[in-house]
């Protein structure tokens, strides 16, 4: 089945910035095991700039993109900040690993979340229209770039587990609540803008913030994840198919979107039950339309290829051999 492109998409594209935020885990060559050293770790984020910061724990580093309004400078601003991080944290046999895993305990997960703004839209109520009809999409899209393989990676415990990822929302007023109460819980939330000098303008734009993607081990991955990201957002219509069929049968609309997600959680190659068809169609599909870059091949195809396993020594090859430190 072949998406009807016109039904969800706008001919001409709006005015998008977007931002990423990318969890990359950090791992001691010397212990052989991911980073414990939290006074370290600090020592060396002094001297890198400051959108270059560790997370919660000391083997987990985020790097945070400024917003904008191409992929090409998404892209080309993470692999500054990448390759800057990576030189520095090597002085200390610190090395950047991109993998949602690698172990098997399962508290130890890293994932990218991605911020999508409408500068010239100031009220919050189209963003909830167009977060819900690219759901379908960015689903598509979080299960290509999964990297998933048998008793060593298990994508279905990260998206049952996480603190922050939960189920799609479908209510209108919970979503435009904004970004409090379980909203940190939901695939997609929506950020509020701050109003300053007395409302009179928006100090921090509404965002839509993606959160369900895992962190991706391919520099190609990640290029062609905002490409398709960037397109979806341009062109999503207002009133595309899935707002449609929640004011027509809630129950359907969130049936056909927790299947698909349920999928996602426990195959290596899910199926969209909104385009009766395999992920990776949908992206293809997608990328030939609008024309931008897509790599078919998944991630674990590219590990299989190269006879890499899914544990740090095959991460840390992936990093080079998929272009990260190139």
């Amino acid at each position: 089945m072949k998406i009807n492109f016109e039904d969800w998409f706008e001919s001409s594209p709006e005015r998008v910035q977007m931002g990423t935020e990318l969890e990359l885990f950090l791992f001691d060559m010397d212990s052989k095991s991911p980073l414990k050293d939290m006074g370290l770790l600090e020592e060396i984020l002094s001297k890198l700039p400051e959108n270059i910061y560790r997370d919660y724990y000391p083997h987990q580093l985020e790097i945070r993109t400024h917003p904008h309004e191409t992929p090409e400078e998404v892209i080309e601003e993470t692999k500054s900040l990448y390759r800057l991080a990576s030189s520095e944290l090597k002085k200390h046999n610190i090395f950047i690993v991109p993998a949602p895993n690698i172990t098997n305990t399962g508290y130890m997960w890293c994932g990218m979340h991605t911020h999508i703004s409408y500068p010239d839209r100031s009220q919050t109520s189209p963003y909830y229209n167009k977060a819900l009809n690219m759901y379908p999409f960015v689903l598509s899209i979080a299960d290509h770039i999964k990297n998933f393989e048998i008793n060593d990676i298990n994508i279905g415990e990260r998206m049952q587990s996480s603190r922050h990822i939960g189920l799609p929302f479908i209510d209108k007023r919970e979503f435009l609540k904004g970004n409090n109460g379980d909203r940190k819980y939901r695939d997609i939330i929506l950020s509020k803008s701050n109003e300053g000098n007395g409302g009179n303008r928006m100090t921090k734009p509404n965002t839509i913030e993606i959160r369900l993607f895992d962190t991706p081990s391919l520099l190609t991955t990640y290029e062609s994840t905002i490409h398709l990201l960037f397109a979806i957002a341009r062109h999503i219509k207002i009133n595309a198919p899935v707002t449609q069929l929640i004011e027509k049968d809630n129950n359907r609309a969130h049936r056909l979107l927790a299947l698909t997600r349920d999928l996602i959680m426990k195959q290596r190659y899910g199926v969209n039950k909104f385009f009766h068809m395999t992920n990776t169609n949908v992206c293809d599909d997608i990328a030939t339309y609008f024309g931008v870059p897509f790599d078919r091949k998944t991630q674990f195809e590219f590990r299989e290829d190269l006879g890499l396993s899914a544990n740090i020594n095959g991460y840390l090859s992936m990093a080079i051999e998929g272009g990260w430190l190139e």
